[in-house]
């Protein structure tokens, strides 16, 4: 019976280690997106703003920098909301946990610390692949009087 159980455990570990490669894999696409989009957006509105700056003088990463500063601060912002995963943790396991088996409660730091890494690097890369549409920004067009 103790060999039946230990098999279905293993089993249904083995399941969701699955799962959990899926998820990670799916939270990284959604945050590359989620940032790109807000980037695309904030570029998109302030576009006579970073082209006045453009006319002004300003070299791109000037122009740039000024833009990736924001970016920045609320990059750490929403690293920091990541505590609230705590919760998220506690109703995911109370929902996955059968009789059979119990699961570990506890977040180790490492976590947090590969979740704010992770969140960081998705920044840079999506600040990287911003610079070159702000590079694009045609100072002419964008200066143009809205009629």
């Amino acid at each position: 019976y103790m060999r039946d159980i230990e098999k279905q455990l293993d089993d249904m570990l083995k399941s969701l280690n699955l799962v959990i490669v899926v998820l990670i894999i799916s939270a990284g696409m959604l945050a590359f997106v989620v940032l790109y989009n807000l980037n695309t957006v904030n570029i998109t509105e302030r576009q006579r703003e970073l082209a006045t700056l453009k006319v002004l003088g300003f070299y791109d990463l000037e122009v740039a920098e000024h833009v990736y500063r924001e970016n920045v601060l609320l990059t750490f912002i929403g690293a920091a909301v990541v505590v609230l995963g705590k919760f998220l943790h506690a109703f995911i396991i109370d929902t996955v946990e059968v009789d059979t088996a119990m699961f570990g409660r506890n977040i180790n730091f490492s976590s947090y610390m590969y979740s704010l890494l992770f969140t960081i690097l998705f920044s840079l890369i999506v600040n990287g692949i911003m610079y070159f549409k702000l590079k694009k920004i045609d100072m002419v067009e964008s200066l143009k009087s809205i009629e």
